[in-house]
């Protein structure tokens, strides 16, 4: 499925994925569902400032590319300073029952059951501007809290860049613009990022990298 740009993608785990690139990101990820627990875990506070969900947007988008000069730890993970989620912050309170309802969702067991019932909360609890992406990292930082976690039991962060890129690895003609917008889709997108991390032997924290990477080529050639 991915071998037209194959030697494209492990150039790119091996140039820019070392052990400063992995722990930057372990660390960002770890702050984050912190933070996350500190509100709306057991024992947690049941509400979230807009100073942690900044500091939390600014954790998990932690960055640091190995190969590039100079090297240095960046905002840039999911993109410039992570807008699309730091325009939540101002109003999170009002967020608070979506992200304590799906922060307190147990991601062990079966993936399309746990999906379902992630994706009947984001509904029934919506807050404005929240979508599958801020959906989906919540459900990757919380599946990885679990540290005997298989990665094949990951879900994994998905953005409507990633999804192109995605399909763009696969072969297929990407339209701009188009995005994930269902639970079918999403679940779709999991099966095949699992599929490019198995062939590539990436990392959960490395598929958005390969996929962002993937983005920009396409944009690129476009």
């Amino acid at each position: 499925m991915f071998e037209r740009y194959a030697a494209q993608v492990d150039a790119w785990r091996d140039i820019h994925s070392g052990v400063d690139f992995i722990n930057s990101r372990k660390q960002g990820e770890a702050e984050a569902r912190a933070l996350l627990d500190a509100a709306f875990g057991p024992g947690g506070s049941g509400a979230m400032s807009a100073a942690d969900f900044r500091a939390l947007c600014r954790a998990v988008n932690r960055e640091c590319i190995e190969g590039s000069v100079p090297k240095r730890i960046t905002c840039t993970r999911f993109g410039a300073g992570l807008a699309s989620l730091l325009r939540l912050a101002p109003r999170v309170d009002e967020r608070g029952p979506w992200l304590a309802g799906l922060w307190a969702l147990p991601v062990a067991g079966a993936q399309d059951a746990v999906l379902t019932e992630a994706f009947r909360l984001h509904g029934a609890r919506k807050a404005a501007g929240a979508g599958i992406f801020a959906l989906s990292l919540l459900l990757y930082l919380k599946s990885g809290a679990d540290n005997d976690a298989d990665d094949a039991a990951f879900f994994l962060p998905c953005s409507p860049a990633l999804w192109r890129g995605l399909a763009f690895l696969k072969g297929q003609a990407v339209r701009d613009g188009s995005s994930p917008r269902t639970q079918v889709d999403y679940r779709r997108f999991l099966h095949d990022a699992h599929a490019l991390r198995e062939r590539f032997c990436l990392l959960p924290l490395e598929v958005d990298f390969a996929l962002a990477r993937a983005e920009a080529l396409r944009i690129a050639g476009r």
